[in-house]
């Protein structure tokens, strides 16, 4: 399953990652926080989250608001 990452720049092209990369970039001992575009499907990343949880990972998902507008927000993933 491939996941859309948050763009950080307006200019820049959207990035897909998959949850194997996900998981390859992860510390073994630290917290990591992934952030994903409001275009990805929130089944998938609530499927995501039960990913890293069967890997043994606690994983939080919320979605970050960042102006008035309904649509005005992105997914972030924190892994603990």
């Amino acid at each position: 399953m491939e996941l859309i990452l948050a763009k950080t720049n307006i200019e820049e092209k959207a990035q897909k990652i998959t949850l194997e990369d996900l998981a390859q970039k992860l510390d073994s001992n630290h917290n990591q926080i992934f952030y994903f575009d409001r275009a990805n499907n929130h089944k998938d990343l609530l499927k995501a989250t039960s990913f890293f949880q069967s890997k043994g990972r606690n994983a939080y998902l919320s979605e970050v608001k960042f102006g008035l507008d309904e649509k005005d927000y992105i997914y972030e993933l924190h892994i603990v």
